[in-house]
């Protein structure tokens, strides 16, 4: 049943866009259907001629640019500062990230569709066997990270197997060690050997922990060593 939330504007001129961010940026998700060209400037340069794409704006300056087809966007930009700007007749939204420093601008070619959407948060519940997770993990690596990609699993070290590598939007390598159970210190020891032994090899990389919880020392441990650590719950019947 519609529920009322979301506000459907249509198509407009593209020349509200500037107001509209203005008013709903970090407040709801701004969807958006329209023609653009694209401009990407950071860790490396990339450009898109025009077409018409999804954009979506979350609440906390993710943004996201679809095309037509596949699960991967053609562009996005973590948490930036989002804005619309009316330059030389030009209408764009800037998105700017400062560490790293990255700009994402997106050239509005024509009026765009739009709705505003409040979201929120529910309950993320993984079920399994420690093989169950990482093969989830496997299929969607951005439970893991956002724009996370699989690079390989049950990868032996002198150690024992990281269960699951991942490569991070700016290209370190995530070593990820999945405990069906409550993780306690020497989960966290584990990872730190791994890590570690990459970390010899010359390879950069960052320690990631997935479990249904974890005791108060593997928790110090981890923000210890900077590891990452995420938790599940376990359905239960």
């Amino acid at each position: 049943m519609c529920q009322g939330k979301a506000e459907l504007i249509g198509c407009i001129p593209k020349e509200e866009i500037p107001e509209i961010i203005r008013r709903w940026f970090k407040k709801a998700t701004i969807i958006l259907s329209v023609e653009c060209s694209i401009e990407y400037e950071g860790r490396a340069t990339s450009t898109a001629s025009k077409a018409r794409r999804l954009i979506i704006i979350k609440e906390d300056g993710t943004v996201i640019v679809h095309g037509p087809t596949g699960r991967n966007p053609i562009n996005w930009q973590p948490k930036a500062y989002v804005r619309g700007i009316i330059k030389d007749g030009e209408v764009l939204i800037e998105c700017v990230r400062l560490n790293p420093k990255e700009y994402l601008r997106i050239h509005l070619e024509g009026d765009p569709d739009i709705m505003i959407v409040p979201l929120s948060r529910g309950l993320f519940r993984l079920s399994g066997s420690e093989s169950d997770i990482v093969n989830e993990l496997y299929r969607h690596p951005e439970i893991v990270e956002e724009g996370a990609r699989v690079v390989s699993r049950e990868v032996s070290t002198p150690y024992g197997r990281i269960d699951l590598v991942l490569k991070g939007k700016d290209e370190v390598l995530l070593l990820v060690e999945v405990k069906r159970g409550r993780a306690d210190v020497e989960a966290v020891f584990q990872l730190k050997r791994y890590v570690e032994y990459y970390r010899k090899l010359g390879i950069d990389c960052r320690g990631v922990l997935v479990a249904s919880g974890f005791t108060g020392r593997a928790v110090k441990a981890l923000k210890e060593h900077g590891f990452k650590h995420i938790k599940f719950h376990r359905s239960v019947g």
